[in-house]
């Protein structure tokens, strides 16, 4: 007999103890200007439990983040060394328009920034081999995520 859990309710437990169960569709955007970056990021998330959507710049990531019907990503993975400042500012909106998935940074950010964007998973270069792919496994997003109407 299945149990059923209400979308609702989250999994308790350390982030490093919440895996997701085999053949859940784990969907992830991702934005890597750099080739280099882009090519490791795509080898790291090679394998069937992970839908990769790829965006060209910030706007179009955050677009595809809140303003895209459901099913949307539910990780975001970010180069930050290859953003402007003013992209780094727009980012900031995710989070203003209730985009609560979770942002994994590529690159050295400093704890303020990490702070205001809500970012608990960060991978300073060098990367080292299959660190995304374990991060992606134990994220604990497994559900969709859906706007939540306007009161």
């Amino acid at each position: 007999m299945a149990i059923t859990v209400h979308p609702r309710i989250q999994l308790r437990g350390a982030p490093d103890e919440r895996e997701a169960s085999p053949g859940t569709l784990i969907r992830v955007l991702v934005y890597a200007p750099s080739e280099t970056r882009f090519a490791w990021v795509e080898s790291e998330l090679a394998h069937a439990d992970v839908m990769i959507q790829i965006a060209h710049s910030v706007d179009q990531a955050v677009s595809a983040l809140v303003e895209d019907p459901p099913p949307r990503p539910q990780i975001l993975v970010a180069d930050f060394d290859d953003m402007a400042p003013g992209e780094l500012m727009h980012l900031h909106v995710l989070r203003e328009q209730g985009w609560f998935g979770q942002i994994v940074a590529l690159g050295d950010l400093p704890p303020t920034l990490c702070s205001s964007l809500g970012i608990e998973r960060v991978l300073p270069p060098p990367f080292a081999r299959n660190a995304l792919r374990d991060l992606i496994a134990i994220s604990g997003f497994v559900a969709t995520t859906t706007r939540l109407p306007v009161l």
